[in-house]
């Protein structure tokens, strides 16, 4: 039995027991005894004002335990909204409606943030669009208003051509966020060999990792799934791209694949270090390590990486140590 549907039952009895002794209290003041002559019945007067007395207990009662917290409760959900969200309701009693109290709280709290991120949302993307259109604008002022020798044209066109690539993969990947944030469950439907994936990923960033005289070693188990081959293609690349960009000149690049019935694991480790205050923020939206900022990192890849993971039930951890930056990701399959 319900807790409310308790304290219904026990209310109503009570009162009722209680009725039964309001004619006898109405007798009592009324005639000094507790009995009436034999043959004679309580006056209708008596037995309206015992009826109202019970109404007016029971309404109190119920007033109390139900109405009153439902009203508080619709009032305050009028002023969300109106636009209100800094509003908490106390809980009372433990019950059904304190339960409903308590989400509501947390509703509140969690719009409350949102309101927040939203606004801290804006501000930071409005810095990341500034910082390329400067760079931009800036660069194609300078070509021309002036008379520049061909090198330098060469210098500042490849800053423009740069910028507007970082603009564009700004672009892609915060439209990708929306795309997952968007879906509720993301279809699983195509057959694909995540190994097969990997080594198309590195073949795509040749031309990045050989500019650094990067070298590879791979561990990679070839396994065909049924899941997102774009999403599963998303997280790999961003991990494997970040591991480039962040990787010294010479060093060498571990990637481990290997999967049983249940769930698929891929780690990938590069030299570096990352202070433990990173971590712990490491996957926030445009979060970037002060140290990061000169390679253009825009915190958004990592974000974007730990969202598609998490809607796969996946999890995706970072850890530092031994001079190692080691991204691990596990995710159910089968």
């Amino acid at each position: 039995m319900k807790r409310i549907n308790i304290k219904v039952f026990f209310t109503t009895m009570l009162v009722i027991t209680i009725s039964s002794f309001i004619p006898n209290i109405i007798i009592f003041i009324t005639q000094g005894s507790l009995t009436i002559n034999d043959g004679e019945r309580p006056s209708v007067l008596i037995m309206f004002v015992a009826i109202f007395m019970v109404i007016m207990a029971f309404s109190f009662v119920m007033n109390k335990i139900i109405f009153a917290r439902i009203k508080k409760l619709n009032a305050a959900t009028k002023e969300v909204i109106n636009g209100n969200y800094d509003i908490v309701i106390d809980e009372g009693a433990k019950d059904e409606i304190a339960d409903m109290i308590r989400n509501f709280n947390t509703m509140v709290g969690e719009l409350q943030s949102n309101e927040y991120l939203s606004k801290e949302f804006v501000r930071n993307f409005s810095h990341e669009l500034k910082t390329p259109l400067a760079a931009i604008k800036g660069y194609s002022d300078l070509i021309i208003d002036s008379d520049l020798p061909k090198k330098e044209l060469l210098e500042y066109a490849t800053i423009i051509s740069n910028e507007s690539s970082r603009l564009s993969e700004l672009s892609k990947n915060m439209l990708l966020i929306s795309l997952v944030d968007s879906h509720v469950i993301i279809p699983k439907k195509d057959k694909f060999n995540v190994a097969e994936q990997i080594r198309n990923v590195l073949q795509l960033t040749q031309l990045e990792w050989e500019k650094k005289s990067l070298n590879f070693e791979l561990n990679l188990q070839d396994k065909e799934i049924v899941s997102n081959k774009e999403m599963f293609y998303q997280v790999w690349i961003n991990l494997i791209s970040n591991a480039i960009k962040f990787s010294n000149e010479g060093n060498t690049i571990k990637i481990d694949l290997g999967s049983d019935e249940n769930k698929m694991r891929f780690e990938i480790s590069n030299d570096g270090n990352i202070e433990p205050h990173d971590i712990t923020q490491l996957f926030n939206l445009f979060y970037v390590i002060e140290k990061s900022r000169t390679k253009h990192s825009s915190g958004i890849g990592l974000t974007l990486t730990k969202k598609i993971v998490n809607k796969f039930q996946g999890d995706i951890t970072v850890e530092s140590k031994d001079n190692k930056v080691i991204f691990t990701v596990e995710i159910p399959i089968g």
